[in-house]
């Protein structure tokens, strides 16, 4: 019967693979499993997708998890988001608040400007408000003297009715100037009063402007200055922050060597105890072989083979015991 070593029967020596009981039940087998796939496909899927989506969610859990991990441990991850977190605050304040030093001042200059403005104004109202006061009093004398003129006609007409009702009416015209002249004085010491204040804030206003602009300058300067001395203190000095990080590499580096030297100490304190261990067998060893060769020496070789007498060996005896251990080495 010729069977090959390899792969199923060949169907020519007998009934083709499609009529075998076995093929055709297999792949029943394999049409039930696809068609079960396909009809629970609809409830494999939502499963499926929860997988795959726990398993992301897992991996995004993990990764906060590290993070916040690195947060917890890392100075240089601390570090740099303390420094982010003032940049951020800062830059935040910088929006709502004029945190440069020369713009406050000059923020304070014209905030005294407009109040300055604000003040001329005001004391316009008040000179507006004298003149009105001296008109309202010049008016008040011109018609008292009308009013006295027209009583005495009527006095010398002897109208004698008509002459009081006239003066009556100068007479309260004089009681009105009279109370009209102390808010006359009032508003006329005031104007004078703020006019000279104006003017002093408008003094002090303009020695502002020349001490900011100074400082500006001066500012200005000195930070170019100081710039160029941080670079060179920098240079001689360091920077504290990164001096920090390179004093902690520092250390480890110094603690990774310590380490490693002790390695290095053990195993070559192994090695010496090794080395002389060797020296030892290999001192025992040397010292039996010069033994040993001072038996061979004088001839005492069947000693050194367990006292057992030499074998003589022939041609034949040879070539046979070449033969039985090639013969060996075939089995």
């Amino acid at each position: 019967m010729n069977t090959p070593l390899l792969g199923p029967p060949s169907p020519a020596d007998g009934l083709p693979s499609w009529q075998k009981p076995e093929k055709a039940a297999a792949w029943v087998f394999v049409a039930g499993l696809v068609g079960l796939g396909v009809y629970y496909w609809g409830k494999i899927l939502p499963f499926l997708i929860d997988i795959v989506f726990d398993t992301v969610k897992l991996g995004i859990g993990l990764g906060v998890l590290f993070v916040l991990f690195l947060l917890a441990t890392n100075k240089r991850i601390q570090t740099g988001l303390w420094y982010l977190g003032q940049r951020i605050f800062r830059t935040a304040a910088s929006i709502f608040v004029n945190t440069d030093p020369i713009g406050i001042m000059e923020d304070y200059i014209s905030n005294t400007e407009k109040e300055a403005r604000n003040m001329d104004a005001e004391v316009g109202h008040i000179e507006g408000a004298n003149e009105l006061v001296k008109r309202k009093m010049a008016a008040n004398a011109a018609q008292m003297k009308e009013y006295l003129s027209l009583a005495a006609s009527a006095q010398r007409q002897g109208e004698k009715d008509a002459a009081d009702s006239y003066a009556s009416r100068a007479a309260q015209l004089e009681d009105y100037n009279k109370r009209l002249q102390p808010m006359a004085t009032t508003t006329a010491n005031v104007s004078l009063v703020m006019r000279q204040i104006l003017k002093a804030a408008l003094r002090q206003i303009d020695n502002s402007k020349f001490k900011v602009n100074l400082l500006k300058d001066e500012y200005a300067l000195v930070k170019r200055t100081s710039s160029g001395m941080r670079a060179a203190m920098n240079i001689l000095r360091g920077d504290p922050d990164k001096k920090y990080f390179f004093d902690l590499a520092t250390d480890r580096v110094a603690e990774d060597m310590a380490q490693q030297l002790g390695q290095i100490k053990q195993a070559m304190r192994y090695s010496q105890e090794f080395v002389k261990e060797m020296d030892i067998q290999n001192g025992v060893m040397s010292e039996k072989g010069q033994h040993l060769l001072d038996q061979y020496q004088k001839g005492e070789f069947s000693a050194i083979m367990n006292n057992e007498p030499p074998v003589p060996m022939t041609a034949a005896t040879t070539r046979q015991a070449t033969d039985d251990a090639y013969g060996k080495l075939l089995d």
